[in-house]
């Protein structure tokens, strides 16, 4: 237990070393990496700490037979993701593209499935007028107000859901598409985003734990390294929390939360994902499965469920998978629902008298419960002005919040807001 006459204690030591002190960064994710690398460039010391064996924070991944399989979800476009794009050619990290694939729909309880129609050309051409429509707009009006932090505000007609949105406007295909993918896809980069922790100089606190944080004064983060019994100390000049701020997440590192940022960050809500990666020797390479579904425009029930699962690199034998789950969600039961449903898809779909190969626990050769996926406040809490409070808060005990909820959770919106937080404010 943490007392008063060890705070005041590490109090007075740490005073005597606040002459040169570092900012700390606490999360080695994108957002906290983007941070570092941009006080590196201003000739700012900075130490980060992480709780994990190495960084990246949401985009893990496994290798096997020279294979890279994520264990994040994959949303890319070189055009869309400019900051990681710099990011990826400044430091030279190597990429793949994946290959197009063959969608088939599968239903998870019964193991039935079916090859995915044709779009027919009429669905085809309004998909393609409505999205060129809604580029227009992007670009025409919101283009200005997607910065970190939504400093430039958000007008009354953005506050509501997005399907809403679409309706109101008269998109009535776009929302098919986009139900799809943002039920399918998630936080994380299909490149390697650990290995951009190479061109960083300062220290990286891999496997350590957080036992407290003040902010007394000034920051100290009380550390200790996994197997070790005596914690360290690191006075801090700022304090960068660069992982999604839930409640949960900003208490489990080791922060006593003032009345602010408990009222604020209160309101931030997530969603249980999981990313595997599976061997499924049985089917066939360039395929992938989607979840069947009545209604197009709903998103399916979360049960713990694979909602989507394809072979990212045909011939690897490998297929990633993505499953979700209610606020109840347990990573055994998870697993376990991964293993059985897989079970019944392991073979070639075309082939009605073949028998599905039973994927055994030690075919699954990654799983990643993504803990804090997509952190988001309400409609409600947006109209009432939580990010001009959120943009507010950001200084106060020279603490600093960056993650994908400054704007968006995907790892381009993560990077910048780990930039922006220097650039604004240090």
């Amino acid at each position: 237990m943490i007392t008063k006459h060890l705070l005041f204690g590490i109090t007075v030591v740490a005073s005597l070393a606040l002459a040169a002190t570092p900012v700390c960064i606490i999360g080695a994710g994108p957002a906290g990496l983007a941070a570092a690398q941009s006080l590196q460039n201003k000739g700012r010391d900075y130490v980060v700490f992480e709780k994990d064996p190495s960084v990246g924070g949401k985009s893990k991944a496994v290798y096997r037979d020279g294979y890279f399989h994520p264990l994040g979800a994959v949303l890319f476009e070189e055009d869309t993701y400019v900051e990681t794009m710099k990011w990826i050619k400044q430091t030279g990290v190597p990429y793949n593209a994946t290959g197009s694939t063959e969608d088939w729909y599968f239903d998870w309880k019964t193991g039935a499935s079916g090859q995915t129609p044709p779009t027919p050309k009429d669905v085809q051409t309004a998909l393609v007028l409505e999205y060129r429509r809604y580029a227009e707009f992007w670009n025409a009006h919101f283009k200005s107000l997607n910065v970190a932090g939504y400093k430039n505000g958000i007008p009354a007609e953005y506050q509501m859901p997005g399907a809403e949105w679409l309706v109101q406007n008269g998109y009535q295909v776009l929302g098919i598409i986009m139900n799809q993918a943002f039920v399918t896809y998630g936080y994380g980069d299909y490149r390697e985003v650990p290995a951009l922790s190479k061109t960083l100089k300062g220290q990286v606190h891999l496997d350590t734990h957080i036992v407290l944080l003040t902010r007394v004064g000034f920051p100290i983060v009380i550390h200790r390294k996994k197997g070790a019994w005596i914690p360290s100390i690191q006075v801090c000049s700022d304090l960068i929390l660069a992982f999604p701020p839930s409640i949960q997440a900003l208490q489990s590192a080791g922060l006593f939360l003032s009345a602010e940022e408990e009222a604020l960050f209160s309101a931030v809500t997530v969603v249980k994902y999981y990313a595997s990666a599976v061997v499924m020797g049985g089917l066939p390479p360039g395929l992938s499965f989607l979840p069947l579904t009545k209604d197009l425009f709903s998103p399916v029930i979360p049960e713990g469920q694979p909602i989507f699962f394809t072979e990212l690199h045909p011939g690897s034998g490998v297929s990633n998978v993505w499953s979700w789950d209610d606020a109840t969600s347990n990573p055994t039961d998870v697993r376990r629902l991964l293993r059985e449903t897989l079970s019944k898809f392991n073979k070639d779909p075309t082939n009605a008298t073949q028998k599905s190969i039973p994927v055994k626990d030690s075919d699954i050769i990654g799983f990643h419960d993504v803990v804090d996926y997509f952190p988001h406040v309400g409609v409600d809490e947006i109209a009432n002005g939580w990010y001009a409070r959120f943009n507010a808060l950001n200084g106060k005990s020279d603490t600093y919040y960056a993650s994908g909820l400054n704007t968006f959770e995907t790892v381009e919106f993560a990077i910048r807001a780990g930039k922006d937080v220097v650039e604004t404010y240090l």
